[in-house]
């Protein structure tokens, strides 16, 4: 696994990859514009990744938060009614 950087030179590089890429790349590719809040691994540390710029996509945190899941390898959240039953939305 790839060392993360910590401290004062891990603010620093967030500071610099958010500026470098101000707008969540997922939500550009939908046609939408949110400010992206979280500097993504594209391959996450823990699989593998390097920590370098190649590797980073700015992201907001809806997308981050659902690209982490996948990362892990946990399915999606399904809704579920007050019956107990998945949504069919």
């Amino acid at each position: 696994m790839a060392e993360r950087l910590r401290g004062r030179a891990g603010v620093e590089q967030r500071r610099r990859r958010l500026a470098a890429e101000p707008l969540c790349r997922m939500c550009r590719e939908q046609g939408r514009t949110t400010a992206a809040t979280v500097p993504d691994h594209i391959v996450a540390l823990v699989n593998g990744g390097a920590d370098d710029d190649s590797n980073v996509q700015c992201l907001c945190d809806e997308h981050h938060q659902a690209k982490t899941r996948a990362d892990l390898g946990h399915r999606p959240l399904v809704p579920i009614d007050a019956d107990g039953w998945p949504t069919t939305t």
